[in-house]
């Protein structure tokens, strides 16, 4: 069962100040019952931008969505020990090289690789901090929609603290994607064969990336605006694993280009479980982003998106619960009160969708009357059916139906204490005093 009252959740961001342009959006989604996408939104990741404008020009011509580039160039070290009169360059590149509406829709900022903000070198964090204090100060300036930081282990704490501090800034509206690979690299072949042998074991035992990303987010408090970036690895773990990781706000699945594989065509595809994976995570709006060199150059970057963009039209269709409730999957809401509050009319819509719940009333109903009456006083007997809160009538619905097919006499009384509610009840029985 599930409940998903759309004006709650609205209320429930306007209250912690978190409602933005992309929560809009989502909404209108699900109140539409449909995705306004017709392909999926995806972005290659760029290791050195010599030239920004031809970087987004090919990008964008290959079919991709946005580029995830570095802030600062990767081999662009800075020592805080004291100001250098020798250094005359700017920080980075000017922001006048694209316009405002690309920096702040199409380019997503990435820090730079050698930042140590956990490191047990006073001298190493002291710089990192200040490193990362520009670079995200930057990204803030050029309106990023999102900066991704990476984790390499579980010593993030001093990193966490930063982070938190910079998305409680309420002048800043940029999001945070805290990339974190599926596997830790440390994981090598000889500890995954030691864990094949005594499997139940190591898999209650072993420390797992997913315990980087909650200490992460735990640490910043569980922001709204502390995403996960997802880096698939080449062995995925075990189903238990993956679907951990499918129940957290995963913003973005980094695919390195060695996970594809070669066709007969000669064209790049990945292999049944990475698809299946992959499109798993597209029911979560989740946007694939491709990073490393093109390992298939006679047919082009623009290849690797064709096919993710078709494993994405290929999806099996939502149903209508899947549908409804698109998006709000994981949103925690205040519980109803209909004993004090009189429910609006889309309240109880919603909790008709719910097929399974009303579906098992009935056959439990139909159950009771066989049991009750048997054959031979079916048509003297006459059962009294109350149903306490009838709402709009579900449940009096199915009390009928049931009785219908049990081929039982029932007298059914609905209570209800909503006055807009019984209006449908009474419709429903025909004696309505009003044309309608």
């Amino acid at each position: 069962q599930f409940l998903f009252a759309l004006s709650s959740v609205v209320k429930l961001h306007r209250e912690s100040h978190t409602f933005s342009i992309f929560d809009l959006q989502d909404v209108c989604i699900a109140m539409s019952g449909r995705s306004t996408r017709s392909s999926v939104s995806a972005g290659r990741e760029l290791f050195s931008l010599p030239d920004i404008a031809v970087a987004v020009h090919d990008s964008l011509n290959a079919g991709y969505d946005f580029i995830v580039s570095p802030i600062v160039h990767p081999r662009f070290y800075r020592n805080w020990r004291g100001p250098s009169a020798l250094r005359s360059d700017p920080l980075t590149r000017s922001d006048m090289l694209l316009s405002s509406s690309d920096w702040n829709s199409i380019i997503v900022g990435k820090t730079s690789p050698w930042l140590r903000l956990d490191s047990a070198d006073s001298t190493i964090r002291t710089n990192s901090e200040h490193a990362l204090q520009d670079e995200l100060r930057y990204a803030s300036h050029l309106s990023h929609p999102a900066v991704v930081v990476s984790v390499r282990d579980g010593e993030c704490h001093n990193l966490a603290r930063f982070i938190s501090e910079f998305v409680q800034d309420p002048h800043s509206s940029v999001q945070v994607w805290v990339r974190i690979p599926m596997v830790a690299q440390s994981h090598s072949s000889e500890t995954r064969e030691s864990e094949t042998q005594n499997h139940d074991d190591s898999h209650s035992t072993r420390p797992t990336t997913w315990h980087w990303w909650n200490t992460f987010r735990t640490l910043c408090d569980n922001s709204k605006r502390v995403g996960l970036a997802l880096e698939v690895s080449a062995d995925l773990p075990d189903e238990a694993e993956l679907a951990q990781w499918c129940g957290e706000p995963v913003r973005a699945a980094f695919l390195p280009t060695t996970l594809f594989l070669t066709n007969k065509k000669g064209f790049p595809v990945l292999s049944k479980c990475h698809q299946m994976f992959l499109q798993r995570l597209y029911k979560m709006d989740v946007q694939p982003v491709l990073c490393g060199s093109c390992h298939h150059p006679e047919k082009g970057m623009q290849t690797y998106h064709q096919y993710i963009n078709h494993l994405h039209q290929t999806m099996t269709p939502p149903d209508a619960i899947e549908t409804f409730a698109k998006g709000y999957e994981d949103f925690l809401q205040n519980p109803l009160q209909p004993l004090m509050d009189n429910l609006e009319s889309h309240t109880y819509e919603v909790f008709e969708k719910d097929p399974v719940k009303y579906t098992q009333y009935q056959k439990a109903l139909y159950h009771a009357l066989v049991e009750r009456v048997s054959d031979d006083e079916r048509d003297i007997i006459m059962i009294v059916v109350m149903v306490v809160g009838a709402g709009r009538g579900p449940l009096v619905r199915a009390a009928m139906a049931a009785a219908e097919r049990a081929r039982r006499l029932v007298k059914v009384y609905a209570i209800e204490k909503n006055p807009n509610a019984v209006i449908t009840s009474v419709c429903m029985c025909g004696v309505c005093p009003c044309d309608l």
